[in-house]
């Protein structure tokens, strides 16, 4: 953490003042790593030009291995009701136990200050920082945030436990490379839920990072370290804090934290997930420098946008991390509806025969709409033939032929239907979607004119109808005989490699199962 920028960045005077996990201010020599004269904790200057964190790491399983033996193996003590079985790692402040629960008989991460050395004064203030972070994390009831389950001290030393999540961290996740769009945007939309949660109880995060993020499954995430949270109150009398690589450039120029600067280190965040990389590389032989550079720095998307992510995803990143932040999203409500637009229906494929029971039940009924008009244009023909017919049934029969002309009405509405966004009965009832190959539903175009190539085989049997009530029965005959044709023409492509079906060829569209929906009742 760096304290007191405002001189700093205003003047041509560098920085000088660095702010230790445990609240000490170090004067900043850049020939050299910096050593805490309090904990201990060593720094090293390459470290931060590389833009690690500037911060103690996260209470749960982000910790790093420090640089020294911080505190002493508390393996088999017992901490009220917590029996410490196992050390997961410590920083400059204490130490993270998976530890027994023996009240509840359950497994619970405990964090553990570590012994002061250095006087009243030096313990008070790394006491109240610890019990800060647990009463800010616990004040937060969200699904996506670590939980705080207890609160208490061991003689001089506080200690809190809390929830133990399996992990890993996603930072761990990104040794292996960028996460798949449609993964990054459901933790992305996880992750602004618990910031929102916060938001609303007044408290800025202040250290969005991956290291931050731990996952609770593969496609659950949890947002710990609340060690920098605070109130904007809190915040606007407070230097700097967090991690510079995700540091929001007003925070460089002295201004106080705000959810605005939140989303600017989640935006770096969710950069990195999709990328695999940070939005830029800071340049500059100082931290001085560094700093500078990360106040101006332009964000460097790929030359050529990948086609598996929608181009939308861009204009979200690009908002995220506007320079001046005003530019930025006005809530967290109003990211999450973004994310929404942007979160894919659905990626598992549906298999052939689920798609073709539901065409031909979307087919089944939209004969029987065409029925109707079919027995008219049938008793048109046919109704002079027949001898005895009462006034009313003959000159019904003579008029009957105009309703042939409204036929192409029903593949007509069927379309307006699809093109709205309404499901059919079909994939209604077999829990299907049409997406592009983004997983995201199709833009109404592409969906009418799918829509219109998926049910030709009903627009010429309605034009059929039209024809034969005007009495054109060739032309009826010969479009009869299309009909068919058309139907195999438009499924015969199912044969090749991606079982594609010719409309979904033409329109780049896929049928998935919708995942959503499946979610959305497994809540209920």
């Amino acid at each position: 953490m760096v304290s007191d920028p405002t001189t700093a960045f205003n003047s041509p005077q560098p920085l000088r003042q660095y702010r230790c996990a445990c609240g000490q201010q170090i004067a900043i020599d850049e020939s050299r790593d910096l050593v805490c004269p309090d904990c201990g904790r060593r720094v090293a200057l390459a470290a931060m030009n590389e833009g690690q964190t500037l911060t103690f790491c996260s209470p749960m399983l982000a910790l790093v291995p420090s640089d020294r033996h911080l505190s002493e193996d508390r393996v088999g003590e017992q901490l009220g009701y917590f029996r410490l079985e196992e050390k997961l790692g410590e920083g400059g402040m204490g130490a993270v136990y998976r530890a027994l629960d023996e009240s509840l008989q359950r497994y619970v991460a405990v964090k553990v200050m570590r012994a002061s050395t250095q006087g009243v004064g030096s313990s008070a203030q790394r006491v109240s920082r610890l019990l800060d972070e647990a009463v800010a994390q616990a004040r937060v009831s969200h699904p996506n945030i670590v939980t705080i389950y207890f609160v208490g001290r061991d003689e001089a030393e506080p200690f809190f436990a809390m929830e133990l999540l399996p992990g890993p961290t996603l930072e761990a996740e990104l040794r292996d490379g960028a996460l798949p769009y449609q993964r990054v945007v459901r933790l992305a939309a996880q992750v602004v839920g618990a910031l929102g949660q916060a938001s609303r109880l007044g408290l800025v995060h202040g250290d969005i990072k991956p290291s931050n993020l731990i996952l609770a499954s593969r496609d659950v995430v949890k947002l710990g370290d609340f060690g920098l949270a605070k109130t904007p109150e809190m915040a606007a009398n407070q230097g700097i804090s967090g991690t510079l690589s995700y540091l929001a450039p007003e925070l460089v120029d002295g201004e106080s934290a705000s959810e605005k600067s939140d989303m600017y280190a989640l935006g770096v965040t969710l950069f990195e997930l999709t990328f695999g990389r940070r939005p830029y590389a800071l340049s500059g032989n100082t931290l001085s420098d560094q700093m500078n550079h990360h106040r101006v720095a332009e964000v460097e998307f790929p030359e050529k946008w990948p086609n598996t992510i929608p181009l939308g995803w861009r204009n979200i990143l690009e908002k995220l991390l506007a320079k001046d932040r005003q530019f930025r999203f006005a809530s967290y409500d109003e990211l999450m509806s973004e994310l929404r637009a942007l979160t894919p229906v659905g990626v598992t494929k549906a298999g052939f025969i689920t798609r073709t029971l539901a065409f031909m039940l979307d087919t089944f009924l939209m004969g029987l709409l065409l029925s109707p008009f079919v027995a008219l244009t049938l008793f048109s023909n046919f109704g002079y033939a027949i001898e005895g017919l009462p006034v009313a049934l003959t000159l019904l029969s003579e008029i009957s032929w105009m309703f042939g002309l409204l036929a192409p009405g029903i593949p007509a509405l069927w379309c307006w239907i699809e093109w709205s966004g309404f499901q059919t009965p079909g994939r209604y009832l077999f829990q299907l979607r049409v997406v592009d190959s983004n997983g995201l539903p199709l833009d109404p175009k592409r969906r009418m004119l799918r829509s219109i190539l998926r049910n030709s085989m009903m627009w010429i049997a309605s034009i059929s109808i039209l024809t034969m009530g005007l009495g054109l029965m060739k032309i009826s005959s010969g479009l009869s005989m299309l009909d068919e044709l058309s139907l195999f023409i438009n499924f015969l492509p199912i044969l090749g490699p991606r079982h594609l079906v010719l409309h979904d060829r033409i329109c780049g569209s896929h049928v998935v199962l919708d995942t959503l929906s499946h979610m959305r009742v497994r809540r209920t």
